[in-house]
């Protein structure tokens, strides 16, 4: 059953609480949110954010709307990223701040903003695309299947290789599907 206090501005503060100091960028929180909801969409709120295809893959403007109400609050900080698009992070008031999700949404959020977080944007939108090929339509993005499997296999090396994700023989048996 869902959790009353869940709600899309609690999941979106949550996603960018997930991120640490690093904070996401526009194109990791759209992402981030986009998949928070293809696998949690029933534990979310119904008036959860509604996504289309566009010009690099699942987009939202309601996010928009969202994170610029909420950093003109305490809670989210809008800070200009390395290459001066904007960046949003929890303010050092609010990270403590407590969710009230449940526990499998909170760690789910977690591991999937560690995951975008991991990527650069084009590996994130080929990632994206090669997941949910229908994200694909509108897109202005030069799409390659053979390089984001390229870009994922080596990825779960360099996961294997620093202990953070599954053996070998798991790879393997997903390679031989």
């Amino acid at each position: 059953m869902l959790n009353e206090a869940v709600n899309r501005e609690s999941v979106l503060i949550a996603i960018i609480a997930a991120a640490g100091d690093d904070g996401l960028d526009r194109a990791q929180l759209q992402k981030s949110a986009f998949l928070v909801r293809e696998e949690f969409e029933a534990r979310l709120p119904s008036d959860f954010y509604q996504f289309r295809p566009y010009m690099y893959g699942p987009f939202a403007q309601q996010i928009y709307t969202g994170i610029e109400r909420l950093s003109d609050g305490p809670m989210i900080e809008t800070l200009a990223g390395n290459d001066e698009r904007p960046l949003y992070r929890l303010t050092r008031d609010s990270a403590s701040w407590q969710f009230d999700l449940p526990e499998d949404l909170e760690s789910g959020v977690k591991r999937i903003v560690r995951w975008v977080s991991t990527m650069s944007f084009d590996e994130l939108v080929r990632a994206i695309y090669y997941m949910f090929p229908e994200q694909r339509e509108n897109s202005i993005f030069r799409y390659s299947e053979k390089l984001a499997e390229e870009e994922s296999l080596a990825r779960s090396f360099r996961d294997m290789a620093a202990g953070r994700t599954r053996s070998v023989d798991e790879l393997i048996a997903e390679l031989q599907d």
